[in-house]
């Protein structure tokens, strides 16, 4: 199977917004409100600090799908950035996608911390590339949206 090497990264999404609260308070809420804003992911394992998995259910084609989901936090610098790296395969290996999003949190001022989302993918199967690519761009969006709105409401 062809696949996008890890060395072609191609950016799909990315959010810049602000938050009225503390950088060490936004720090704090993001990693809770990461996990609620993330749309159809359900049955999550906790299996470590860093590392989770669960089932992602998506629409592909019209059809509901129940695909496996890995995440992993790496390049942790508190409070000012991290990264989640997402692997997520189809039912009976039919494809997979690796994403990483990446957040940087700075402080505008005491009260003000301003939040910088970007997402990429890194590798995707080449049978479904194109449809992949387009469903993780809106799931990587509404994240991002979700995670804004959250923040927002608890800061």
């Amino acid at each position: 199977m062809v696949v996008i090497s890890s060395t072609m990264s191609m950016e799909i999404a990315g959010k810049n917004f602000v938050v009225g609260a503390s950088q060490e308070r936004v720090w704090r809420l993001i990693g809770k409100v990461i996990f609620n804003a993330l749309p159809g992911l359900e049955n999550i394992e906790i299996l470590d600090e860093n590392s989770f998995r669960g089932i992602l259910r998506l629409k592909l084609l019209g059809v509901q799908m129940s695909n496996r989901v890995r995440g992993e936090i790496t390049d942790v610098l508190p409070p000012e950035s991290f990264s989640v790296n997402l692997f997520l395969s189809g039912p009976g290996g039919l494809f997979t996608l690796s994403q990483r999003a990446t957040f940087a949190m700075n402080e505008v001022d005491r009260n003000q911390t301003e939040i910088t989302a970007k997402a990429t993918v890194d590798s995707v199967g080449f049978l479904f590339q194109f449809m992949l690519i387009g469903q993780a761009r809106r799931f990587a969006q509404s994240t991002f949206e979700a995670i804004e709105k959250r923040l927002k409401e608890l800061a």
